[in-house]
């Protein structure tokens, strides 16, 4: 990049200088000579940083309904923006991208988006240009807003108008309003009524000297007395009265580009720094977090920083700081921390390179709004992961190259980075190509693929990187690639965002982070499951509520607690857990063998589970499948696990010392003892329906399942309900089969 016209003259006169003290070469000149080269090497490292072909710019959100806090909002957010750049000597554009939002579209208050266009066209001091960027339709009067601007940009479907929104009259005093505004931004007033009355029969004249012409039907007869009229059509497309389309509006120069995303428009009018992203510090009180990553990132780091993230939302922070030293580390654990960094809007994000972010920790450094570099410091280079918890690091696959590549360059175009750069940072065989686009008029980096699809758009082409290497760029290189800014150090980093001076806290990962990524490590949380499941049927079999049943609790007390720190679950997989397991439990004890409480109750508890162990709801991305294929198949050998050891519990526990004394057995028949009491065999069906109604005693508790003696017989039974201890009166209700149904008699 050029230096700028006074570092030049500045170089040529010290060069002139060194020549001279050549023949003069005392202590005292040699250390001049070195003072001023440092002066030198000081101006080009600004000059590098700070492009002077760029101008400064940001980005203002206005999504409808406008009312009257929206004028406050930007007209605090905007004031501060321009004195920041007025304290650097240059003058902004502002870019408001104006948007019908999902709650109200085209319901916009008369009198606040009024206030807010003529706050946009007269109270700008200090603004070089204003800039109205209109992606979608809008009508109603949001449209002002847009009219208010010196220029206007378009998405391809865009459209503007009708002004007054549908079954409301037009207001006559309203039509000076409309224009005053026309007068103050140099369009044509005719244009603006027709689009304020769409029943207004505005006609689109061609004149002699082939200008177009905007005029309503009761001026034009004054209109032809000072021109010659050679076409006279309706100025409306297809008959949507009073719309203005972004085709037609860019014919006729009333749309300077047509344009859907923020970075063609950044391209556009050379804008610098990170002007393609909302700055929620503009206009409020800087509340700054300051998050440290470094070394390898695993599962800890991303836990931590997911958690601090939401602190820092509930501590109404609007600035994140993220200082990234990291040679790279987990695939997963990078793309889902870079993923949970891309979607905050409410708090602007930066990335703080102290050293190097290398590796996959490149993501995460591509997902924040801005991209601040210490001299010296390093991006890209994304050649290996780490795959295992000893932090062994592999090569990556083919399949993993390009899913990474693709996230790289996602990430770089929605926060207004080139693309190809970041691509090139994963995939060596990419081609780097500088050239400069005709439509925008600004100088680029592409691919060739891109090129290939408009090959008359792109012109003056230079190749910036040939195929063979993955691109790892020097903190210079970064800036001369425009993915952000150069400071010598901290203070200046902070210096930045008006925080020079100011002790902030750094905050790192702890024992709680630990030991919350060892839970979710996949072999302990296959632990945690098979240990909750075990305990619980061991349970069962014990009688009253014990330790198995506390470990069973503890158990999934761990598994969902980790799930909810690391952001995997929230309230709802707790509360499907919780309403499976009462259904279960009504199962067991309220309504023994009716079975939709029993079903309910296992499909509850096992959607919960995998829905814990997920981000997403349902997979749509290949790793994303892989991810769901992961958990069931935990799952399932959990399950099978269990049903293994119920069976090694059922027949090797009882013959155990000291645990034989806990389990359910039924009293033993003693025929010495009792002659007349003989154990029954239920294989009959129908001979036990002479119980129903029969009154006996249980031998054991019945947890639901027991033993009952009703006179001389000794059989199994199911209680109607919760526990019944033994030595209970208990009366049948019901014979399902070989099942008896037994309730307590109260007595």
């Amino acid at each position: 990049m050029a230096y700028s016209d006074a570092g030049q003259g500045l170089l040529g006169c010290t060069l002139v200088g060194v020549r001279r003290l050549m023949f003069r070469p005392s202590p005292a000149a040699r250390l001049l000579v070195l003072g001023v080269l440092s002066l030198i090497s000081m101006m080009a490292i600004s000059a590098r940083a700070e492009d002077p072909d760029t101008i400064p710019g940001q980005f203002f959100s206005i999504d409808e309904p406008i009312v009257d806090e929206t004028l406050g909002q930007i007209s605090a957010s905007t004031k501060q923006f321009i004195a920041r750049s007025s304290s650097k000597g240059r003058e902004a554009i502002l870019v408001f991208e104006i948007r019908p939002g999902r709650k109200a579209p085209g319901q916009s208050r008369i009198g606040a988006s009024y206030d807010l266009a003529e706050f946009l066209s007269t109270k700008l001091e200090g603004a070089k240009q204003t800039v109205a960027f209109v992606p979608e339709p809008l009508t109603g009067y949001a449209v002002l807003a847009a009219l208010a601007c010196d220029e206007i940009v378009m998405g391809q479907d865009a459209s503007l108008g009708p002004i007054t929104p549908d079954g409301q009259d037009v207001k006559a005093s309203f039509r000076e309003t409309i224009r005053q505004l026309a007068q103050r931004t140099g369009r044509q007033a005719d244009l603006l009524l027709g689009m304020l009355d769409k029943d207004a029969d505005l006609r689109a004249i061609r004149t002699a000297d082939k200008q177009l012409h905007y005029v309503l039907a009761e001026n034009l007869p004054e209109f032809e007395k000072s021109h010659q009229v050679i076409e006279n059509v309706s100025a409306w497309e297809g008959g949507r009265r009073g719309v203005l389309t972004a085709k037609r509006a860019r014919a006729e120069g009333f749309a300077q580009l047509l344009a859907d995303q923020r970075i063609e428009v950044a391209n556009r009018y050379r804008l610098a720094g990170q002007s393609s992203s909302d700055d929620p510090t503009l206009g409020q009180v800087v509340k700054p977090v300051w998050i440290a990553i470094n070394g390898p990132i695993d599962g800890i780091k991303e836990s931590y920083v997911r958690r601090r993230i939401e602190q820092a939302r509930e501590e109404q922070v609007n600035l994140l700081l993220f200082q990234i030293n990291s040679d790279g580390g987990a695939d997963r654990a990078a793309d889902n921390l870079a993923d949970t960094i891309s979607r905050i809007t409410d708090m602007k994000t930066v990335a703080y390179i102290d050293d190097r972010a290398v590796g996959v920790s490149t993501l995460v450094a591509l997902a924040c709004d801005d991209i601040v570099f210490r001299k010296g410091g390093e991006i890209g280079g994304v050649n290996h992961i780490v795959v295992a918890r000893n932090g062994q690091a592999v090569e990556l696959s083919p399949s993993q190259r390009e899913a990474i590549a693709d996230r790289a360059e996602n990430l770089a175009e929605m926060n207004g980075h080139s693309g190809a750069v970041a691509r090139a940072m994963v995939d060596p065989q990419v081609t780097i190509i500088q050239c400069k686009d005709t439509k925008t008029g600004a100088v680029g980096y592409f691919l060739p693929a891109q090129l290939e699809a408009e090959p008359d758009r792109y012109v003056d082409r230079i190749v910036k990187k040939a195929p063979g290497q993955v691109l790892t760029l020097s903190a210079d290189d970064a800036v001369a690639y425009g993915l952000g800014e150069v400071v010598p150090n901290e203070e200046e980093f902070k210096a930045i965002y008006g925080l020079k001076g100011k002790d902030i806290k750094v905050n790192g990962p702890t024992w709680v982070d630990a030991l919350v990524t060892t839970l979710n490590d996949p072999f302990v949380s296959w632990v945690l499951l098979f240990v909750g499941l075990f305990m619980l049927i061991l349970e069962l079999k014990l009688p009253g509520i014990g330790l198995p049943a506390i470990t069973s609790a503890l158990a999934f007390l761990l598994f969902f607690w980790s799930r909810y720190l690391s952001g995997t679950a929230d309230q709802l997989e707790i509360m499907l857990f919780v309403v499976g397991m009462v259904s279960l439990a009504l199962e067991l004890f309220v309504f023994p063998g009716f079975g939709v409480f029993g079903m309910s109750g296992i499909l509850l508890i096992l959607v919960s589970l995998v829905m814990a162990s997920h981000t997403f709801i349902w997979p749509t991305q290949e790793y994303e499948y892989r991810q769901m294929g992961q958990t069931l198949f935990q799952i399932t050998l959990a399950l099978a696990a269990v049903a293994g050891g119920a069976v090694v519990l059922g027949r090797y526990f009882p013959s155990i010392p000291l645990f034989n004394r806990l389990i359910l057995k039924p009293e033993p028949w003693d025929a010495d003892a009792d002659p007349n009491v003989k154990p029954v065999a239920t294989d009959g069906l129908e001979s036990l329906y002479f119980l129903i109604g029969e009154t006996g005693r249980t031998t054991t508790t019945l947890r639901p399942s027991g033993k009952a003696r009703f006179g001389d017989l000794l059989i199994d039974v199911s209680a109607d309900g919760f526990f019944v201890e033994p030595d209970t009166l208990i009366e049948v209700v019901d014979v399902q089969g070989s099942k008896v149904i037994v309730k307590r008699v109260d007595s």
